[in-house]
């Protein structure tokens, strides 16, 4: 640990930085110290209390396998933001962490990914959509919006065109593309 304290590895800085607040702690914990308490707690990035910083190692015990499954989803052919998103969902809580381990390419490529899931798609006059929520009965059901106001549109629903009541009104947050088998 004198070592890699005196002098950090060239490669991996990060990672050997998480393996000596690991044992820092496990040190601390063993002879009862507070100032290899403190040490863990600088490098961990946590309070220096026994319990911030067991949770805070709790969380980084999972970084390896976190840069492992997404550098794995961002090396497949084609991969899309939502299976990216699937996978960092998982491990959101350490993101600046996995995110620092990450290379230039890799951020670069995710950075594309998102602004390209989210730039063409805006609701408006004509689209078809349905509710956002799945435990709504509109889930399965198509409209299209037929009148925008401000924050809300007007959506005409295909399964109301026989009822005296035959659109109703939603914010766009409530609302996703249709992606039904009749778009």
């Amino acid at each position: 640990m004198r070592s890699l304290a005196a002098e950090p590895p060239k490669e991996n800085a990060q990672e050997c930085l998480r393996l000596m607040g690991m044992a820092l702690k496990n040190l601390a914990s063993a002879m009862n110290n507070t100032q290899a308490l403190e040490a863990a707690a600088i490098i961990l990035g946590s309070e220096p209390t026994p319990s911030a910083i067991a949770y805070r190692a709790e969380q980084l015990e999972m970084l390896p396998q976190a840069v492992s499954d997404i550098r794995g989803v961002l090396a497949k052919p084609g991969c899309s933001w939502e299976e990216f998103w699937d996978v960092a969902q998982e491990y959101e809580v350490i993101k600046s962490d996995y995110w620092a381990e990450l290379t230039t390419q890799e951020t670069d490529l995710i950075t594309a990914l998102e602004n390209a899931s989210s730039q063409p798609n805006t609701i408006g006059i004509g689209s078809i959509v349905a509710h956002a929520d799945p435990y709504r009965t509109l889930y399965v059901e198509r409209g299209e919006v037929v009148e925008e106001l401000r924050d809300e549109v007007i959506v005409a629903w295909d399964h109301w065109k026989e009822q005296s009541k035959k659109t109703d009104r939603y914010f766009r947050d409530e609302l996703r593309f249709w992606k039904g088998e009749k778009q």
